[in-house]
């Protein structure tokens, strides 16, 4: 995948120009609020059974790149932890980004570069494989798999050619349609519904029913209002536990809705916000609110940092309350690590990701 070309312009001139160090762990914090892991590391995702964490290790200058600017040198070493951050594993499981968990627990789906794998939490690999890709009838794929309970296997969603796409497994087309339904395929926990969307700033959420083999179009949302924030790859999942409904922000409005929807909650919101997701038990919806600003270094641009993690009732007409304070790194991912837990990272305003941190913080009701 390509460097945009702000992310390279704010690349070669971090080179030229000294970086200013800054440690977001000085700075004060909530009572609630705790490291989980010193890793320079994002994309948290808790385990299905509640007893692990897994995440991204990253940084710059990972062996085997380029050498340059552009993303091949982007570290992304997948690690697992338990809830008090000790490392399950000396090594890293695997040098790839993190799609999240399969839902017994004992394997996490990995991508990167056009590649999958399925590992064991103690490092061993249970499958890997490459998308499907011919240069001359097509363009590259996206990197993004999952894995489908109802089908069993991994998932991903591509182009087949410039007039129809596919939803696929290693082997056999689950779907195709006309229109390229985006390139993140998310299935339901209950593994009836693939959730399915794009990396544009507005993308379409659109749901297939693998039962009755139908499509529903959800209409457009906004994932995260950081343009950039595809760039490494973090995970949303707008399923709530049961499989029952769907959590996601369409302008300035938190939307409830069922997989046909038949059935819409609309909670407004007064921030530019993102991340919306369900606890475990389906009675509050998190989310995260910024507070743009230029960047240090390039001033141009705006770093989406001020961030504030809210909590409210999933019902209509109810009352966000904030559960952490202020913060002005920018967050990449939030989930629910039980229903009085939330686990997030903090990604702080320097270039090559250079400071990110792992942080949990407990929800009071």
């Amino acid at each position: 995948m390509k460097t945009s070309r702000c992310n390279l312009a704010l690349m070669i001139l971090a080179f030229l120009v000294p970086s200013i160090t800054f440690d977001p762990t000085t700075e004060p914090q909530d009572l609630n609020e705790s490291l989980l892991s010193t890793d320079n590391a994002y994309n948290p995702i808790p385990s299905p059974d509640g007893r692990y964490v897994a995440y991204v290790r990253t940084g710059w200058g990972r062996p085997g790149g380029s050498g340059g600017f552009g993303r091949s040198n982007l570290i992304s070493e997948v690690i697992v932890v338990d809830q008090n951050g000790k490392l399950t594993s000396v090594k890293p499981l695997e040098d790839m980004f993190l799609e999240g968990w399969i839902p017994d627990s004992s394997r996490l789906v990995c991508f990167r570069d056009w590649k999958y794998a399925m590992v064991s939490t103690d490092g061993k690999l249970v499958e890997e494989g490459r998308m499907p890709y011919d240069a001359d009838k097509q363009p590259p794929p996206p990197e993004w798999v999952a894995y489908s309970p109802q089908l069993a296997d991994i998932v991903w969603s591509r182009l087949i050619d410039n007039s129809q796409g596919a939803i696929e497994t290693p082997t056999r087309t689950v779907v195709r349609v006309k229109v390229f339904p985006g390139e993140r395929v998310v299935p339901s926990p209950d593994g009836r519904y693939l959730a399915v969307f794009g990396a544009f700033p507005q993308p379409d959420l659109r749901v297939y029913d693998l039962v009755l083999e139908s499509w529903t179009d959800l209409g457009e949302i906004s994932v995260h209002p950081d343009h950039g924030w595809w760039y490494i790859q973090p995970s949303w999942n707008p399923w709530f536990a049961d499989g029952s409904r769907l959590v996601f922000l369409r302008h300035s409005t938190l939307v409830i809705a069922t997989p046909d929807a038949t059935v819409r909650t609309e909670i407004k919101i007064d921030s530019p916000a993102g991340l919306p997701v369900s606890s475990p038990d389906g009675q509050s919806i998190a989310y995260v609110t910024f507070e743009p600003r230029p960047m240090r270094m390039r001033p141009d641009l705006q770093f989406w940092g001020g961030t504030t993690i809210w909590v409210v009732p999933a019902f209509a007409g109810e009352v966000a309350r904030p559960v952490t304070a202020k913060n002005q790194d920018e967050i990449l991912d939030l989930k629910w690590l039980n229903n009085d837990a939330l686990v997030f990272d903090r990604i702080a305003d320097e270039p090559f990701y250079a400071h990110a941190r792992i942080w949990k913080v407990a929800v009071s009701h």
